[in-house]
């Protein structure tokens, strides 16, 4: 009879631990972050994430998002290239800009997509601090964050 409270006070011991672990390293961290962001729709992409799964992204969402605001549904927007292999940043602003033509900076066919889009009246360029920054003229630059990403309408 000792032996069979032994095994239990072990067994429910363990138990409880497992479930203190879960709560503390998963369920707190995620009822510290929700109650803060209520309300948040679309800026919910651009938010750091709770701490045991960080937003990679939020800056791409912060991009995209701004673009979203600032180019009609129906434009050509030319972006930089995104990591084919990962596909993180193609989808992230993929997702956002839809339905939008999205035309990646690897494409095959870039440049000739590029000069259709100069006849196209709703084509934009965006551009980054490392890929093609001086493309778009200062006039119709336009500064989409503050870490060096930006957009100007291409000119026919």
């Amino acid at each position: 009879m000792r032996d069979g409270r032994w095994v239990r006070t072990i067994v429910a011991g363990i138990v409880i631990g497992n479930l203190i672990v879960l709560a503390k390293f998963f369920m707190v961290p995620r009822m510290q972050f929700f109650p803060a962001h209520t309300g948040l729709t679309r800026q919910l992409t651009e938010t750091p994430g709770p701490q045991d799964m960080p937003n990679q992204l939020g800056k791409t969402y912060a991009v995209a998002n701004r673009i979203q605001e600032l180019t009609p549904i129906e434009a050509t927007v030319f972006v930089p290239p995104g990591d084919r292999l990962d596909g993180s940043f193609r989808s992230a602003v993929t997702q956002v800009l839809y339905p939008r033509k999205i035309i990646f900076g690897e494409n095959e066919n870039f440049k000739g997509e590029l000069k259709k889009g100069f006849k196209n009246e709703a084509a934009y360029f965006v551009y980054s601090p490392e890929w093609q920054p001086d493309f778009c003229e200062e006039p119709s630059r336009v500064e989409l964050t503050n870490f060096g990403f930006g957009m100007c309408r291409l000119a026919r």
